[in-house]
C-alpha cells in the first residue's frame, strides 16, 4: 500500500524503500516550523500525512543508530519551486476537467448558501437547507469552509489531509519538547465520543426518504444509520435523541455539518432530550479520525440505494446490522463485541467534561486501541 504524500510534485512516498517521517503532531512550534516551510495554503497534517527523506537536508539526517531518524531541530526546506503557483494552476486545470456531477454537486453547495429563492428562504430560518436532489450523485453533507481548500483535491492527498485548527505554541517558548497535550483527546472507551454525518440526497423512496443520518461510535466503530424525509435540524436532532435514549449519553458528537447547523441541531436536542449542555460538536476531524468505516459506511449506501433504489430505507437496517457484525478491518473485532460486551453500562445522564466546545473543536482525536 502506498503512503499518502504531502510535498509537491514529490513520487517518492510510494516507494516502499524510501524512508518516510510523519509530521511532529505533538509539537506545535515544530510543526510550525515545518509547514512555513512548505508554504502551503489552506492545508495542515494529520497523524497519517508524511515527509520522505529527499526533502530534509543531510545535516538534519541522524544515521548513526539501527534506523534513520531526524534530528530534534530538523525543518523541511528542500521543496519544488513555485509550489502555490503551480499548485493553483494545476488546481484551476483539474476544476476544468472534472465531471460534470462533481460540478453539479458544487453547485448544489453554492444554492444552500445563496437563499435566492423564496422557499430557500424559508428553510434557513429553520436550519440546513436541502439541496436539490440528483440521482447521479450524493454526497455527505459538510461545512462549506471544507470544500474551499485551496490545496490539492481528494485523489492526491487521500481522505487524511482534511484540514484541522492547530494552535502554535507561542515564540517564547523555548522548550524542545514542549507537546501541547491539552489539544489532544485520546478515545479509550467505547460510547464515549460518536461522529455524525448526513448523507444525501439520494434517490427517493416510496415512503418519501432520501437523506441517511449515520452515527458512528469512534472506539468500538458501531454504526446507527436511519433514513430521513429531510436534512432540517428538527428531524436530525429527533432522530439522534432516539439513539441517545436507547444506547445512553456519550461525552459529546462530533459532526462537520455547518456551524449554524450544529448549533440549532443542540437547540432542539436540549428540547427533546431534557439537557442543558450542548451535545453536538463542530468538528472537521469528523472525516477523517476514522476514515476506514467512513468509507464503509459510504460503499454500504451506495450499494444498497443501487440496488434497492425504491425501497432502499427497508433493506438499510440489514445492510448496518451486518455492518456491526462483521470484523473491522482496523481493530479486528466485530463492532458488536466492543460495544456491547465491553461491561461498561451506558449512561442515562448528559457527561460533563472539563472542556468547552471550543477546546473541543480545536482538539485532535485520536483513537486508543482497545
Amino acid at each position: 500500500m502506498s503512503r499518502y504524500k504531502c510535498a509537491y510534485n514529490c513520487e517518492n512516498s510510494s516507494d516502499a524503500n524510501i524512508k518516510c517521517f510523519k509530521f511532529p503532531m505533538y509539537n506545535p512550534r515544530k510543526l510550525k516550523k515545518w509547514l512555513s516551510s512548505m508554504r502551503w495554503d489552506g492545508w495542515t497534517p494529520t497523524r497519517f500525512s508524511v515527509l520522505c527523506i529527499n526533502h530534509f537536508e543531510e545535516k538534519y539526517i541522524n544515521r548513526a543508530g539501527k534506523s534513520v531518524t531526524l534530528r530534534d531541530d530538523a525543518v523541511p526546506t528542500i521543496f519544488s519551486e513555485n509550489t502555490q503557483k503551480e499548485k493553483t494552476s494545476v488546481t484551476s486545470k483539474l476544476q476544468r476537467t472534472k465531471p460534470a456531477a462533481d460540478r453539479t454537486s458544487k453547485k448544489h453547495s453554492s444554492q444552500w448558501s445563496s437563499g435566492a429563492t423564496a422557499k430557500q428562504s424559508e428553510e434557513q430560518s429553520s436550519g440546513l437547507q436541502e439541496p436539490p436532489r440528483t440521482a447521479e450523485r450524493w454526497s455527505v453533507i459538510v461545512d462549506e469552509e471544507l470544500l474551499e481548500i485551496r490545496s490539492f483535491p481528494h485523489f492526491f492527498h487521500g481522505d487524511y489531509c482534511v484540514p484541522q485548527n492547530i494552535h502554535w505554541a507561542p515564540d517564547d517558548d523555548v522548550t524542545p519538547e514542549h507537546k501541547d497535550a491539552g489539544h489532544v483527546i485520546e478515545v479509550e472507551e467505547a460510547w464515549q465520543w460518536l461522529g455524525l454525518d448526513v448523507r444525501g440526497p439520494l434517490a427517493q423512496t416510496l415512503n418519501g426518504h432520501k437523506y441517511v443520518l449515520t452515527v458512528t461510535d469512534l472506539y468500538s466503530r458501531w454504526v446507527e444509520a436511519v433514513p430521513m424525509s429531510s436534512c432540517l435540524p428538527p428531524e436530525v436532532a429527533r432522530n439522534v435523541s432516539a439513539i441517545v435514549r436507547h444506547f445512553g449519553f456519550p461525552v459529546r458528537i462530533l459532526s462537520r455539518l455547518p456551524r449554524d447547523v450544529v448549533h440549532k441541531i443542540n437547540l432542539e436536542l436540549k428540547e427533546e432530550l431534557q439537557v442543558s449542555v450542548p451535545l453536538l460538536v463542530h468538528h472537521q476531524q469528523t472525516g477523517s479520525a476514522d476514515p476506514t468505516t467512513l468509507h464503509m459506511i459510504d460503499r454500504m449506501v451506495s450499494a444498497v440505494t443501487e440496488r434497492h433504489a425504491a425501497d432502499w430505507d427497508v433493506y438499510l437496517p440489514a445492510q448496518v446490522f451486518q455492518l456491526c457484525f462483521t470484523e473491522h478491518p482496523d481493530t479486528r473485532r466485530r463492532p458488536f463485541s466492543a460495544l456491547c460486551c465491553s461491561g461498561l453500562q451506558p449512561p442515562r445522564c448528559p457527561r460533563r467534561v472539563q472542556l468547552t466546545s471550543a477546546h473541543i473543536s480545536d482538539s485532535v482525536f485520536i483513537i486508543r486501541p482497545g
